[in-house]
């Protein structure tokens, strides 16, 4: 026959023949406690990840797209050149046309002469002048596409400084993943000649960086940038975006 303890309200419970102490059930009631808000926060890393994964894949199809408007630029480029090409060729055939022409003129066809010359000038420097427009319209179309590419480096940019911090294998290999589409997008970036502007406590340059305060900083010298709000870029020599930055007003102990 089972044992059964009596109930006394004063230290102990009986529980399906088992004795429990008040000090007892407490700690499984924390213990539940705790387990409930270790599932929340585990729906909450859940949800947190899957919110990035639709980030990350977002920012892909952009990235694929953006790619292929840059190919499809250079294509037109290389068409362009092709036809410049076909254009001096056929400019040179009615140069030569011309020089057998004069050989064979008259004195009196001087004035013919110097009027298709003039003629010929005049093609030779509209042809200059709408390579030049093309060649910088080309330029410009070229620098605003690449600058429309910017944002989806600082969508990656944030999303690694906002990493969850969590030993956990399958949040750190997404994290790993959206490292890797950052490498692989700053380097397409770099196919293009964009190179990115890492300015930190290198000196205040007002013609690469922007200034949005100043703050003290122990490891920054005065005038130097002592925190990087947004990264800059630049093509070449010419910046396509700035830095945006935090002077330093040199150490808060000299203050």
């Amino acid at each position: 026959m089972a044992y059964f303890e009596p109930y006394d309200s004063r230290s102990r419970r009986r529980q399906s023949g088992v004795v429990v102490s008040p000090a007892e059930l407490q700690k499984m009631q924390q213990m539940a406690e705790a387990l409930r808000e270790i599932g929340a926060r585990l729906e909450q890393e859940i949800e947190k990840n899957q919110r990035l994964e639709a980030e990350i894949a977002r920012l892909n199809k952009e990235l694929e797209h953006k790619a292929q408007v840059l190919d499809i630029k250079d294509e037109a480029l290389r068409k362009q050149s092709e036809h410049q090409k076909q254009l001096e060729a056929e400019l040179l055939f009615v140069r030569a046309a011309l020089a057998e022409h004069e050989k064979a003129a008259k004195p009196e066809d001087a004035s013919w002469q110097d009027r298709y010359l003039r003629l010929q000038a005049d093609v030779d420097n509209l042809r200059k002048r709408l390579e030049q427009r093309s060649i910088a319209e080309t330029a410009e179309n070229r620098r605003q596409i690449l600058a429309d590419m910017l944002p989806l480096a600082d969508h990656l940019d944030l999303a690694l400084q906002h990493q969850p911090q969590t030993d956990d294998p399958q949040v750190r290999n997404f994290i790993g993943n959206i490292e890797a589409t950052r490498r692989a997008f700053l380097e397409t970036l770099r196919r293009y000649g964009v190179e990115r502007i890492e300015p930190l406590n290198q000196p205040f340059d007002p013609t690469q960086h922007e200034a949005i305060g100043a703050a003290p900083s122990e490891n920054a010298p005065a005038e130097h940038v002592a925190t990087v709000v947004q990264a800059g870029y630049r093509e070449g020599e010419r910046v396509l975006r700035p830095a945006r930055v935090l002077v330093s007003t040199g150490s808060a102990r000299s203050t």
